[in-house]
């Protein structure tokens, strides 16, 4: 494949981007083979939000210092305190967290209040098939239901209101109300890949401007992404209906902590075997350089029990 052809076809996918009713889209790519990744994947960013789940208290300050209080009803709890240890000591935060029966306190500076509260969100990663995935009105997925998947522009075609999703999440046992940044969907709830399947997370930059995150993946979560891809790539194929991959290509969504964060294509033209997940893969597109950190932080040590009021 020569340079010539990668950029003519990046141009043509950022020119289709910028067309009335084509995908909203921004980069997605990966370390190794980074011209396969630059044209078979294409990453829009919907912009996660991490809204700590639970209750806080907070004590008066000593010194200079703020003690939070947070009461963890299930889970292992001397786990969640060394998360917690782990994610803040990645963003240099000096911090100590003690756990007491099924309460944790963290004492931290005052001026770090704002980093040590959104690193105690729970960090809950799924990556599904997202056509295969997303439920109907009947409670059922519908991959090749435009009014269903969104079609081309996933994940903001097609959205529901909270109740609707919620409506339907209650057909169908074990599923989720996700929420993007034009609305809810309801998925089923299997997914491809979850926390256990990153081996590290860390905060990177986009070779081609921005922030991004980099992901490892465990031997395990290489296969199953590879396998999750080259099923997306095969059902693009038998769906396409025209030339334009941009049409039929399939699309997985990665979901953090309830919110959508992106949903990449698989362009099954560019990539018919799917993509190999061996080497990482990189999300692009970030808000900032502190988005990427927390993310990274939030995944790098594992997701944390549900904190709630005590």
């Amino acid at each position: 494949m020569s340079t010539d052809y990668v950029s003519r076809l990046r141009a043509e996918l950022l020119r289709a981007g910028a067309v009335g009713h084509a995908p909203r889209r921004a980069r997605a790519v990966r370390r190794v083979r980074p011209l396969i990744a630059a044209t078979a994947i294409c990453l829009l960013v919907l912009g996660a939000v991490f809204v700590l789940q639970g209750n806080r208290r907070e004590e008066a300050p000593s010194q200079g210092a703020v003690a939070l209080t947070y009461d963890v009803p299930a889970g292992d709890v001397t786990q969640a305190a060394q998360i917690l240890r782990e994610r803040l000591a990645a963003l240099g935060v000096k911090a100590e967290v003690s756990a007491a029966g099924r309460t944790l306190t963290i004492s931290a500076p005052a001026g770090t209040r704002d980093d040590v509260t959104a690193r105690t969100a729970p960090g809950d990663l799924a990556i599904y098939d997202w056509e295969a995935s997303v439920l109907g009105p009947d409670g059922a997925p519908a991959p090749a239901d435009s009014a269903v998947t969104g079609g081309p522009d996933a994940g903001h075609a097609a959205a529901l209101t909270e109740d609707e999703a919620r409506s339907r999440v209650a057909m169908c046992p074990g599923a989720v109300a996700v929420r993007g940044e034009s609305g809810w969907f309801a998925l089923s709830g299997i997914s491809a890949l979850y926390n256990g399947d990153i081996a590290k997370a860390r905060a990177d930059q986009d070779p081609n401007g921005g922030a991004s995150v980099m992901l490892s993946l465990t031997p395990h979560g290489q296969q199953a992404f590879s396998t999750l891809t080259r099923r997306l790539a095969d059902r693009g194929l038998r769906q396409a209906r025209s030339g334009d991959p941009l049409q039929s290509s399939q699309h997985l969504a990665i979901v953090l902590d309830g919110r959508i964060v992106s949903i990449p294509y698989v362009n099954w033209r560019e990539a018919p075997d799917g993509i190999d997940g061996a080497d990482g893969v990189q999300i692009s597109g970030l808000r900032s350089d502190d988005q990427a950190k927390q993310t990274a932080a939030l995944l790098s040590a594992g997701p944390l029990p549900r904190m709630t009021p005590g």
